[in-house]
């Protein structure tokens, strides 16, 4: 998993002015580094929050397909790379497993937090 802050060119700019290192500003470089997490020393941390706090920054996380769920009218959703996908609708407890033409493979009510691995396997090897 790999994380970055995202800040646009003003922003970064800014940073650059706000920290100083033996009285100069720092360079682009080091900026970059710090929101793309490749450097976490005090300074790096420093530029992070004051990037997220007060420069629009934004925090964004790259993940393959299949490893999360997200949140979306109530339910939850994985997608696969196979085209498959869980759903678990948070009001009536029930998991749907859609196979990658949309066909519905499993349903299951009352989810229990235990069983959803059981059903990321299931749309996996679709």
């Amino acid at each position: 998993m790999n994380k970055y802050i995202s800040v646009n060119k003003e922003g970064i700019k800014a940073l650059q002015r706000a920290f100083k290192v033996k009285g100069k500003e720092i360079c682009e470089r080091c900026v970059k580094n710090a929101l793309a997490y490749r450097t976490n020393n005090e300074l790096a941390r420093k530029i992070r929050f004051a990037a997220v706090k007060h420069h629009g920054g934004c925090t964004y996380y790259n993940l393959p397909e299949g490893e999360f769920f997200f949140d979306s009218d109530s339910c939850a959703f994985a997608v696969y790379n196979n085209g498959a996908e869980v759903r678990l609708d948070k009001q009536t407890g029930e998991g749907f497993v859609y196979g990658p033409k949309g066909d519905l493979i499993e349903r299951r009510e009352h989810v229990m937090m235990t069983q959803i691995p059981e059903l990321s396997r299931i749309a996996q090897a679709l």
